[in-house]
């Protein structure tokens, strides 16, 4: 070794609650190393992220990679250089929820051995793109689409029956924080005059 530098000095174990590696979902995903119970954390959304403005460009330019997190009036975006619960995989089934209070996690809703990938429902909202993100999440109750579709075209008894199953569904799985999502969605378009 030269003189001058130093050996980077590896830990011989990770005291982590999660480690990020390949997923069966897709690309990379979160697994628990230890056991966490409903209401645990389990890791920040993003260790290292920017807020910005809700209605800056920046913000909406982030949002096409469907990593931002709404939080307030604020867009939290991560730092991708640094693994996260940004890398949680979604399921139709999930075993944790997104909360964007504070600097936003992710937080256990049914038991999660180790072992086990962390799962999070996404409950992204789309507009006349009713089957943009194809779902891959392999549970009995997959619903084949990660997005619930808004479409300009639908009347508004359909619209009603379509939220009032969702919201049914949503509250079976234990996320129904989501429902916010898509009242601020409908709120913002004329379907929300219907």
């Amino acid at each position: 070794m030269s003189k001058g530098k130093t050996r980077a000095i590896k830990p011989m174990f990770s005291l982590s609650p999660v480690v990020f590696r390949d997923s069966a979902i897709a690309g990379r995903g979160v697994f628990a190393r230890r056991r966490f119970a409903p209401g645990d954390v389990i890791v920040a959304y993003a260790p290292r992220q920017r807020r910005v403005d809700a209605g800056a460009p920046e913000a909406v330019a982030a949002a096409a990679t469907r990593l931002t997190l709404l939080s307030g009036a604020e867009v939290i975006i991560p730092d991708t250089t640094v693994p996260g619960g940004w890398l949680c995989n979604h399921s139709c089934e999930p075993n944790a929820a997104l909360y964007s209070s504070g600097e936003g996690r992710i937080q256990c809703t049914r038991p999660i051995s180790p072992g086990d990938e962390v799962t999070i429902f996404y409950g992204w909202v789309t507009r006349n793109d009713p089957e943009r993100d194809r779902c891959f999440c392999g549970s009995a109750r997959c619903r084949g689409t990660i997005n619930f579709d808004l479409s300009d075209g639908e009347d508004g008894e359909s619209l009603e029956r379509r939220l009032v199953e969702y919201s049914d569904y949503l509250r079976s799985i234990g996320q129904e924080q989501v429902l916010e999502t898509i009242e601020r969605a409908l709120a913002n378009t004329k379907l929300g005059s219907m």
